[in-house]
């Protein structure tokens, strides 16, 4: 499979995010790497969008089965 970049404010909008909250998702460690495709362009790989949507999914279904 051919890895897949995503633009930041693509990425943001498939994780439900703002821009500036995707950029600091990365910041934190939590989304990246961050993949410079550019002096002003930046994206991160797809797979690790969809990680970090995983992980999300698994905190809420840890999360209810808590209750």
């Amino acid at each position: 499979m051919t890895p897949k970049l995503e633009r930041i404010p693509a990425a943001a909008v498939r994780m439900g995010l703002s821009t500036s909250q995707a950029y600091r998702e990365i910041k934190a460690g939590r989304l990246g790497p961050l993949v410079k495709l550019g002096e002003r362009a930046s994206a991160v790989p797809a797979e690790a969008v969809d990680a970090w949507i995983a992980a999300r999914i698994a905190e809420a279904t840890r999360a209810e089965g808590a209750r």
